[in-house]
């Protein structure tokens, strides 16, 4: 075989292959992709940056440092819970591995011991040292008067207060609400009797005036710590159910008879029977007190159906006497002697009459 053709069979065989990739690829010079384009990319990871030092949280409850309290420090990826108590100093520090930047999270869990709710600061941190600063602030309670807040009869009413405990602060104190002490048949509840589990919280009051009732209420509101003594966290003004109409009492004495007698050392004494009556008008159950002032101490007596005591000049004192009519005597010496009669921070004194009546005492409230 000569050299020519040899060298055209070479060719031939090189040929042949790239038709037959030419004609798989349209022969347009181009391949295809060693990745598919229908296959998605990989992202790229995101960087964790870790700065290397502690973090720290304050603790303060009515503007003292709290020691003992655990806190709990989350950091943003939430990969561990850290945990530890306040010093003297109300202030725990954590020392993790290195401090991830961005927003951690704070909590001052409920625990024996301790008053506060569960509490939450997110903080950002982006150096080391940082401070989160846990503080009860002032709480307040607010009542919203009731509307009409009067009552028109004896007969009392319901009265329905609303009530907000806000607390400016982030570490939140939660209380029990007791109400001031009120005159008689005058009761007040609260609904929750505790609250204060957040930062602003809203209840009510209802004051009930039941059977019979004379007196205007004042109250007032207070919320008390539960644990672990009893603390007066915030008070409300106070608030009064004002009274719509006037309770008068009466009290009169009418002679009924004279007599008199002498003492072992000869001197007289002068007796007066009479009746005490007790009358009154839109009033409950008034109660005056009455006593005697007797001119001389020899056998000096305030006679009465309640019971008998001496002259008050003389070491005795006063008697109740609630509304109606009293058949009474007094034993005085030297003159007919004197009645004295309080009721509701009033006070009248008058001679005993030795004929007729006398009014002793006229109260209105």
């Amino acid at each position: 075989m000569s050299t020519q053709t040899k060298i055209f069979h070479y060719l031939v065989f090189l040929f042949i292959p790239v038709l037959i990739a030419c004609i798989s690829v349209g022969c347009n010079g181009k391949s295809s992709p060693s990745t598919p384009y229908d296959l998605p990319f990989s992202p790229t990871p995101t960087q964790i940056v870790h700065v290397f030092g502690s973090v720290m949280v304050s603790v303060v409850d009515k503007n003292l440092a709290v020691k003992g309290v655990t806190v709990l420090a989350i950091p943003p990826s939430g990969s561990a819970t850290y945990s530890g108590p306040t010093t003297t100093t109300g202030i725990v520090t954590f020392n993790p591995p290195y401090l991830e930047l961005g927003n951690w999270t704070f909590v001052v869990p409920q625990q024996n011991g301790f008053p506060f709710a569960p509490s939450t600061i997110t903080m950002p941190v982006s150096v080391a040292n940082e401070q989160a600063n846990f503080n009860s602030a002032g709480a307040t309670i607010q009542l919203t008067p009731s509307v009409p807040s009067a009552y028109s009869s004896t007969n009392g009413g319901v009265f329905v207060y609303g009530l907000s405990y806000n607390q400016p602060g982030n570490l939140l104190v939660p209380v029990k609400l007791t109400l001031s002490s009120m005159p008689n048949n005058w009761s007040g509840t609260s609904s929750p009797t505790t609250l204060g589990y957040s930062g602003s919280v809203t209840g009510a009051v209802t004051i009930t005036g039941a059977s019979c009732v004379d007196s205007s209420p004042s109250f007032s509101v207070t919320g008390v710590d539960m644990e672990p003594t009893p603390y007066p966290r915030a008070n409300s003004t106070p608030q009064t159910i004002s009274k719509n109409f006037t309770s008068t009492v009466t009290v009169t004495w009418n002679t009924t008879g004279l007599n008199e007698d002498f003492c072992n050392n000869g001197n007289p004494i002068g007796i007066v029977y009479g009746n005490l009556t007790v009358s009154s008008s839109s009033a409950c159950s008034p109660r005056v007190n009455v006593s005697l002032n007797a001119g001389d101490c020899c056998y000096s007596q305030f006679q009465t159906p309640n019971g008998n005591i001496s002259g008050a000049n003389c070491g005795g004192g006063s008697i109740g006497f609630g509304t109606g009519s009293y058949s009474c005597t007094t034993l005085s010496g030297v003159t007919w002697g004197t009645l004295t009669c309080t009721f509701n921070g009033k006070s009248n004194t008058v001679n005993v009459p030795t004929s007729g009546s006398v009014q002793i005492l006229s109260a209105t409230y």
